[in-house]
């Protein structure tokens, strides 16, 4: 039988990626028969370093899964201090399970490989039951939204979501075919290229410039 799973989102904003990817998860597990609680820990005080109520989520929760954005090839501040916190907490009465999912703006998953390793050595240093986890890139495109409304640029997220609730209530960890989905390329990668370069160009129009090419520093290339 399946085990109540405590669902956290752990991003440096609010209205995150990382909480739409939390909510559809915690969706997919209650239509698994899963009891499944979502914790947004930034919108619950997270991003005020209040971490009481993600410790106090924990209580009755055997399984938990951190759902974090990337940062610096690490997982970020709020999800980094939410783990130490975490790493304090009394034991249950058997070791807790967990689980990680990682995410970028980068298509490609290679980026967020570290970040995905850290989660797991968590689990190793913390005394919990590592379950598995996986990593998506250009999560970008989700934009906050609804996963749903995010249409085909989410859509082997989706899947990869929707695998990971059906092995949980089987009482499994994540599966290999998650991790596969979660790994496909949401659009081409020219097209992806094509796509940032106009919003970085147009981000520099709306900070009045449209020089990108500009080097604040010179180089040295005798040096390279």
């Amino acid at each position: 039988m399946s085990e109540p799973v405590l669902v956290a989102a752990a991003s440096n904003r609010r209205r995150s990626n990382s909480a739409a990817i939390g909510r559809y998860l915690a969706d997919a597990l209650g239509r698994e028969g899963v009891r499944a609680q979502l914790l947004d820990v930034a919108e619950s005080g997270g991003l005020r370093g209040d971490l009481r109520p993600a410790m106090a989520a924990l209580v009755g929760h055997g399984h938990v899964v951190l759902v974090a954005s990337l940062y610096h090839d690490a997982i970020n501040a709020v999800a980094t201090a939410t783990l130490e916190a975490w790493a304090d907490a009394p034991p249950g009465e058997s070791p807790r399970r967990f689980s990680a999912i990682v995410h970028s703006g980068y298509p490609e998953p290679v980026h967020t490989e570290v970040a995905l390793a850290i989660c797991r050595k968590f689990a190793q240093e913390a005394g919990w039951v590592w379950r598995g986890g996986f990593t998506a890139g250009a999560s970008s495109a989700i934009g906050g939204r609804d996963l749903r409304a995010a249409g085909p640029l989410a859509r082997h997220l989706r899947r990869a979501l929707d695998r990971t609730a059906a092995a949980f209530a089987r009482g499994e960890p994540v599966p290999e075919a998650a991790v596969r989905a979660a790994a496909r390329a949401a659009m081409p990668r020219w097209l992806y290229i094509a796509v940032g370069n106009w919003a970085m160009r147009r981000e520099a129009r709306r900070w009045g410039t449209s020089d990108l090419d500009r080097r604040p520093y010179p180089s040295n290339d005798r040096d390279g």
